[in-house]
C-alpha cells in the first residue's frame, strides 16, 4: 500500500519505506510476540512516531490539493 501511495506521489518514497518497515515490525509483533523485548518496542514507538505524523500530514496535504482541483 505504501509503495503505491509513493508511486502516485501521495507520500514521499522515504516515508513509504519507513512505513513499510513499520508494517513488517507489526507482523513480527503479531506472530512472534514472545520474542520481542518491551524496551525495544518502546524505543521504536518513540523514534518512529514522527513517521505516523508525517503520513497524516502528507495525506492531508494531498486531500487538500485534490479539493482545490475540484
Amino acid at each position: 500500500m505504501f509503495e503505491i501511495l509513493s508511486e502516485e506521489n501521495i507520500i514521499n518514497k522515504k516515508l513509504a519505506e519507513h512505513l513499510a518497515d513499520m508494517a513488517a515490525f507489526r507482523n513480527l509483533l503479531v506472530h512472534r510476540y514472545g520474542d520481542i523485548n518491551n524496551s525495544h518496542i518502546l524505543e521504536i514507538i518513540r523514534k518512529d512516531l514522527k513517521d505516523i505524523e508525517q503520513f497524516m500530514q502528507q495525506i492531508s496535504k494531498y486531500l487538500k490539493e485534490q479539493e482545490m482541483k475540484d
